[in-house]
């Protein structure tokens, strides 16, 4: 068992729609602190804030921004700004999703494998790693040697340690995988991961739900994250059936009562 706090935290995408004014930003930051986050995962503000803008709004609420996450190409193509706002708000963790290959295979995970470790090694002076979030088709098998070997695990495979692993449990399970068995496979290389729970209506849609009050049983992943000291598990709901602060309040109390410390 791990001696490490784990550390509960909102992934700031799941507000979006109230994140595109300067003064819906400062009041939705504010709003996670006073329901007692301390620490967030940055994404989906307005693109066309400026860091400082960004990192003082994260700073003025009380709160601590440990990581930004976007898509692989958006990181890419605007990467002094990604890293801007990392050095403003003191982050450690620069985290990218999806393969940009329509249809991952071997040969296109190897060439993303190499971009990622280019990646890494320009931050790595600033004392910062770069996480790799696997969406569900980024754990589908790629065409290799290996029967059953995922893109991901090509990747994480084909990659230095400083590439970690930014693991979300709602797109892990959809895969068809275990949590808890990745965050033991993973043990030390996972950076965070997603907590995002749901329902299934009777006709078979899906409804995100606060963590804790859908159909996911979340106790063999909490006492792995536990065992592997994993050290930030984020929040994480971008739609919803109630009010959105609510619902970060709600995942903030289930995940409190697991032992996540805020």
């Amino acid at each position: 068992m791990s001696n490490k706090k784990n550390i509960v935290g909102a992934q700031v995408s799941s507000l979006r729609p109230y994140l595109q004014t300067s003064q819906e930003l400062r009041a939705s930051l504010q709003k996670l602190a006073d329901m007692g986050y301390r620490t967030v995962q940055m994404q989906w503000w307005n693109p066309e804030f400026e860091p400082e803008l960004v990192a003082a709004a994260v700073r003025d609420a009380g709160l601590t921004c440990v990581s930004t996450q976007d898509l692989y190409t958006a990181v890419r193509d605007d990467f002094e700004r990604t890293v801007r706002l990392n050095v403003l708000c003191g982050s450690t963790c620069v985290c990218v999703s999806g393969i940009p290959a329509p249809v991952p295979d071997t040969a296109s995970v190897l060439a993303f494998s190499a971009e990622l470790a280019a990646m890494a090694a320009r931050i790595a002076p600033l004392g910062m790693t770069l996480a790799f979030h696997p969406r569900a088709r980024e754990w589908a098998p790629a065409d290799t040697a290996e029967p059953g070997l995922s893109c991901t695990e090509l990747l994480l495979e084909h990659t230095p340690q400083n590439v970690t692993l930014g693991l979300d449990l709602y797109h892990s399970g959809k895969a068809g995988l275990a949590p808890d068995a990745l965050l033991r496979r993973w043990a030390g290389r996972v950076e965070f991961v997603h907590f995002k729970d749901y329902c299934i209506a009777p006709d078979g849609s899906e409804t995100l739900v606060p963590v804790g009050q859908g159909v996911t049983d979340w106790s063999a992943a909490v006492d792995a994250c536990r065992e592997t000291g994993v050290r930030w598990a984020f929040a994480e709901q971008e739609r919803w059936e109630k009010d959105a602060f609510l619902c970060m309040r709600e995942s903030l109390d289930a995940m409190r009562a697991w032992g996540f410390e805020p």
